[in-house]
């Protein structure tokens, strides 16, 4: 469901990643909630990539 505020302009759900387990690889799941009123540019920032 979109967000409410419609200033939130990019939204993170959900993280997939690769976990190991017993020495086994296992992907996971990790619900998030995290929002930004600044788009992808500022999705980008958060995850340490330089935007112009």
């Amino acid at each position: 469901m979109p967000p409410a505020d419609p200033a939130i302009r990019a939204m993170v759900i959900a993280e997939l990643y690769r976990h190991r387990a017993d020495g086994h690889p296992v992907w996971k799941l990790r619900a998030l909630g995290q929002d930004w009123g600044e788009g992808s540019d500022g999705l980008a920032r958060a995850y340490g990539d330089n935007v112009e």
